[in-house]
């Protein structure tokens, strides 16, 4: 099963690099997932005079104020000397998404902007990307630029400091971005769709947790195999499960499920018509419980329909309650996580591997927009 590796441990090889590069790590690059609110940036812009002074004055506060405590902590884990070493360059600049993504004529105008944080033995990122690239509105307006989605790539004591330079910089407002499952089974369901299913690769996995709420009343358990001895309620069961499926079987869920139709039950679960219920099973994040799916705007997602009903027919497992949510999958082409994300290129960029690049960001953009209630969570509450 392929991992998300930590964030920070993956050392650049141009780290001791001076030369300026054209375009941030995007490839092969464990980064973890944030949301950010419109920066301001006052009528002037961010224009390359700009820039310079916001890149001297985080240099100045990374010298100032936490360069030796993140010395300190990343001696023994994060680089292979033990040292990250003296910081060598400090650039926050703009750059072309395509040189990231791969040429796309609907995109090549879409601006992103590059945190390059480089020492002697080390080099950490952040980018900040329009994210709902098939917008072709301008990211900027009112003096405000829309950036939602940050990615980071450097240890926990270094994300800080940067969280909170941009909050205070761009007076904005930056916060963990958690993907639950339509997001993560989104990415996964157009990535087949552009890139198809490697047939030689690796082994897919996807984890499947469960929200189980506790009994309302906070009643204990009674365990009857064991002389009636009383549990505490609060004792974990089952949290989470790997699926792991080959790479040939992988072509044969997705091909099965473009001919499933949808089980005919003789009586709905409560929870079917009852928004509130769903919420309550589903947990506080919107991305979860399964409501867009029956959604009017609901897309057609082949592979997971078929591996709902495999799941349903040999383990008896319903897929698509609420209850039940994708954290995570792990496939030849990337790992995805509810917070961290790593695409995968093993040779030169593709046109297949562009377009799944593009909708891969353009998926996480939907999730920072849609933070709206799905349909079936939209009716009102009133009492």
């Amino acid at each position: 099963m392929a991992r998300l590796s930590g964030v920070g441990a993956e050392v650049s090889p141009d780290a001791s690099n001076d030369d300026p590069q054209d375009s941030p790590p995007f490839f092969n690059t464990t980064f973890s997932t944030h949301r950010v609110s419109p920066l301001h940036i006052g009528p002037e812009g961010l224009t390359p005079a700009r820039l310079e002074t916001i890149s001297r004055r985080l240099r100045d506060t990374l010298v100032g104020d936490v360069v030796r405590g993140i010395q300190v902590g990343l001696q023994a884990t994060e680089t292979p000397s033990g040292q990250v070493g003296p910081l060598k360059a400090v650039q926050v600049q703009w750059f072309q998404a395509s040189t990231v993504l791969g040429g796309d004529d609907d995109n090549e105008n879409q601006r992103g902007l590059w945190i390059e944080i480089r020492h002697e033995n080390a080099a950490y990122a952040g980018i900040l990307l329009p994210g709902m690239f098939s917008s072709q509105l301008s990211n900027t307006s009112d003096h405000f630029l829309h950036l939602p989605l940050l990615l980071l790539r450097m240890p926990i004591a270094l994300k800080n400091v940067v969280t909170d330079w941009l909050s205070a910089t761009f007076d904005c407002r930056v916060g963990r971005m958690t993907m639950g499952t339509k997001t993560i089974l989104g990415v996964w369901e157009s990535w087949i769709e552009a890139v198809g299913i490697n047939t030689k690769g690796p082994d897919f996995t996807i984890t499947l947790a469960f929200n189980v709420p506790l009994p309302a009343n906070g009643d204990a358990i009674t365990d009857d195999s064991n002389d009636g001895a009383v549990q505490d309620a609060t004792s974990s069961g089952l949290r989470s499960i790997d699926i792991t499926i080959s790479p040939q079987d992988l072509q044969r869920f997705a091909r099965v499920g473009t001919r499933i139709q949808p089980l005919q039950k003789d009586t709905p679960d409560p929870w079917e018509s009852d928004s509130r219920e769903r919420r309550r099973l589903a947990g506080g994040n919107s991305d979860n419980g399964w409501a867009w799916r029956a959604g009017k705007d609901a897309k057609t997602h082949p592979f997971t329909e078929a591996l709902g009903r495999y799941l349903n027919h040999h383990l008896a497992l319903n897929l698509f309650h609420p209850s039940v949510r994708v954290t995570q999958i792990s496939c030849s082409g990337f790992v995805l996580g509810q917070s961290r994300l790593k695409i995968l290129r093993l040779g030169e960029m593709t046109d297949d591997l562009s377009r799944a690049a593009w909708a891969f960001v353009e998926q996480l953009g939907d999730r920072i927009k849609g933070d709206q209630l799905p349909q079936l969570f939209s009716t009102k509450f009133d009492g």
